[in-house]
Formats: structure tokens, sequence, C-alpha cells
């Protein structure tokens, strides 16, 4: 897909945009650029847009103009002559790849004033790769620039960072969300509500939802986003039984939600076992401080369609009783993600859970 222009991309917090504007503005971009956020914030189409921004000498502060020579060679596919986009192959980026960019750094630009170089989950980087990397960033041939994207920033090498403007971005509200896709889809409401529910502020992962539920062209993908949502409705099922099951019941629900996280493997972002046990519990927490939030009037809630169960929980356990649980579920996700058994954590917790 072509860039989209800087203008119309969905960014928090407020100060990120006016910085990315101001940047924009000057003659130059930055030598290094490296983007940081959680996945699905969308990175990668903020990294695109910047490179198409800079590319065009046309730009403005709003990005590239779309209608010049330079950004008419940009394909349907989101290819470039002066891009080149270096990806995880299958889970690393190797010193191949980095040599391949290297020898095609040493070109000058075919159309634009100079070149970008976009590493996707710069994370990835094999040691090889990153110190072949270190080594360009330390002497960056004329009229090429790199942007990286990462989770976060301390997951690459010290030496990398020192060499790279950050650029960190922030999480939407429930309600940001929502009414962003409400602007883009013809998707009934109450689906985009619960998109926006599970998105957990990424409207990237959000975008990707509700267009694989409005396009025709990818029955697959469609089906796929599908099933990641019904997986994602049954955990909501299962907390919102929290507020009224009993203990004796707390075998049966760490069963379903063992069941429904089982559901959310693969897919698009390949999501092993554990993973997927940690996002159901990443979602429980969720759940839990929703609960918490009730007592402060002006609160966003990222569950607030589900109100009546949330204050069933907050109604049944005092707050204290639920931050205490809130613990339990943070600490029971640091074990699934270290080599805890799944079955035996799951239980347990469901167990403290139900306790009164």
């Amino acid at each position: 897909m072509k860039p989209l222009p800087f203008s119309e991309l969905v960014l928090e917090p407020a100060r990120l945009r006016r910085a990315l504007e101001q940047m924009l503005a000057r003659s130059n971009p930055p030598q290094s650029l490296l983007i940081v956020g959680i996945p699905g914030l969308g990175k990668r189409t903020l990294a695109r847009s910047l490179a198409a921004a800079w590319l065009c000498p046309e730009r403005t502060p709003q990005g590239h103009c779309q209608i010049c020579p330079v950004c008419q060679k940009w394909s349907e596919a989101g290819e470039h002559p002066d891009l080149r986009v270096l990806k995880p192959d299958p889970d690393q980026i190797r010193i191949d790849a980095v040599r391949e960019t290297r020898t095609w750094a040493s070109f000058a630009p075919a159309v634009a004033p100079l070149r970008f170089v976009i590493l996707e989950e710069a994370h990835r980087l094999n040691p090889a790769a990153a110190n072949a990397l270190l080594k360009t960033l330390e002497e960056p041939p004329p009229k090429y620039h790199f942007i990286l994207t990462a989770p976060a920033s301390d997951l690459l090498l010290q030496t990398i960072l020192s060499r790279c403007r950050i650029v960190r971005m922030g999480v939407l509200t429930t309600e940001g969300v929502y009414q962003h896709l409400k602007t883009r889809f013809n998707l009934p409401d109450a689906t985009l509500q619960t998109l926006a529910e599970f998105s957990e502020g990424a409207i990237g992962r959000a975008v990707r939802w509700a267009h694989a539920l409005q396009s025709d062209s990818s029955a697959r993908e469609s089906q796929s986003v599908r099933s990641e949502l019904d997986a994602l409705q049954s955990l909501l099922q299962v907390f919102a039984r929290l507020g009224e099951a009993s203990l004796d019941e707390a075998l049966r629900l760490a069963y379903e939600f063992r069941e429904a996280c089982k559901a959310l493997e693969g897919g698009a972002e390949a999501r092993s076992p554990r993973a997927a046990l940690a996002l159901g519990l990443e979602y429980l927490i969720q759940w839990y401080r929703d609960s918490l939030a009730l007592g402060y009037p002006n609160a966003s809630l990222r569950f607030s369609s589900h109100m009546q169960a949330l204050s069933q929980l907050a109604t049944r356990f005092r707050a204290a009783e639920r931050m205490r649980d809130l613990q339990a579920i943070t600490e029971a996700r640091r074990a699934i993600l270290g080599n805890a058994n799944a079955q035996m954590v799951a239980e347990h917790l469901f167990i403290q859970l139900l306790r009164t």
C-alpha cells in the first residue's frame, strides 16, 4: 500500500505530532531515526510516511505532496526506487541483508534528493548484522538516511541508540480509537466499539482488523480476524463471570480461559502459546483496572461497554482485594512468560480471584 500523508496519521501524544511537523519543516531529516512503541501502534506506517515526506521535493509539514514526479514513483505495493526496507526473514535480520543494503547505498539517489533505508523490527538484527549496521551509521553514505522501528529502545545496542534520534509513540484512548474507526469504516457501531476495546490503544491493530472485516478482497484474512475477535469475546465472557461465580467454578473458568487463549495462538502476529496466554492476562489486568477506575467519575475505561459486569465485580470485592488480585494476575503473567506450567498457573490464579 502507498504511504499515507503525514497529516492523515493518528498520533499520540499530541506533542509528538508537533515535534514531527517541526522536523519535516527543516531542510534535512535526521541521519538516523528510531521509532519505538508497542506492537500495533503504526510504527511501520509512520516510518513510510516520514520517508515519503522527506523523499518528496515539494513536502510540507503535512507530508508528501502525492503528485510530483518523485511521489508518482510510489507503486501500489508501497515500493519506491529510493527506498530500501529490511525486515526479519523469518525471525532475524541477517548480515547479508545489511551488506546488500550497503552496496545499494553506494549508488546515488535515482529520482529523489536523497535515499532512505527502513529497518522494521530492528531489535531482530542478529549480532553480526547489528555490528554491520553500526559501521554504516558511524560513517553513513552521503544523502542516505535511516529509520528504525522497535517495540522498545532498550532492545537495541546502546551504540546504535546513541546514533539515533528516538521517537516514542503513545497509545490512544478507547474512545479515540473508536472515533477514528468510525470516520474510516462502514461497520456497525458495536463492532467498532469491540475493535477499539480490544486494540489496547494501538490504532494500527484496530485499523488492520477493521479493514479485514470490511474488505471482500481477502476472505482468509477476514476469517482470521473474526476468529481472533471471537476468541477475545470468549475471554470477556470468562471475565464477566468473576463477579458472580463461586469458588467451585474456579477450575472450570481457568480451563475456559486457557481455551480462549489457545484460539489466539498464531494469527497475524504469530503468537506462541505462552504469548497468547500472556495476552489473555494483559486483558484481565485491564479488566481489573477498569473495575478500580469505576471509583473515579472521569476515569477512562477500556471495556466501557461491559459496565454491568465491571460494576458487579467491584460490588463483590473491595478495592483492596481487587488490588491484591491485580498483583496476582501480574505475577501470573510473569510466570507464564517464564517456564511455569501454564495449567497450574491459570488454576491457581482463578482460585485466588474467586476466594472470598
